[in-house]
């Protein structure tokens, strides 16, 4: 949480937020589902799940490209008759490319995927298009000059 403050303190342009954040969105799981991680993570010693970045930063109205998801191949988790879209080894989403709610950049519908990155890291890569807006030219106070963000992972 001081990170995400920082970053979100220290950029008041609009802005694309990507990366690992390791910390989980209760929204991608079934409450059953929700148990089963809970538990795992016990019995392999590592501790709860937390999930208060994701509420914070949707609760700042931030945007998550997982909401215009594609074709999720080929790393898609089948749990108890859920897809859940994971992005670590423990089958769980803590990967995430995030829009400010003021971000002139738009996700492209039908363009999320995560892609397998089997053999280089024990997380996956998340993709997801970003497009400026139409008439949507911001002015970034810190350098008076137009800000220009795309990521791809």
């Amino acid at each position: 949480m001081k990170q995400i403050n920082a970053i979100i303190q220290s950029n008041d342009c609009p802005h694309i937020l990507a990366g690992g954040l390791n910390s989980l969105d209760g929204s991608d799981y079934s409450s059953e589902r929700w148990t089963d991680i809970v538990k795992y993570y016990e019995e392999i010693g590592k501790p709860t799940p937390k999930v208060e970045v994701m509420k914070f930063l949707k609760g700042k109205g931030y945007i998550d490209g997982k909401d215009f998801a594609g074709e999720c191949e080929p790393v898609v988790i089948i749990a108890k008759g859920q897809s859940v879209q994971g992005t670590c080894k423990y089958g769980t989403r803590v990967d995430y490319v995030m829009a400010s709610p003021d971000s002139p950049y738009k996700f492209v519908p039908g363009s999320y995927s995560v892609i397998s990155s089997k053999g280089t890291s024990d997380h996956h890569i998340v993709k997801v298009d970003i497009v400026k807006a139409v008439g949507s030219a911001r002015w970034c106070k810190k350098t008076a000059k137009t800000k220009t963000k795309g990521c791809e992972g």
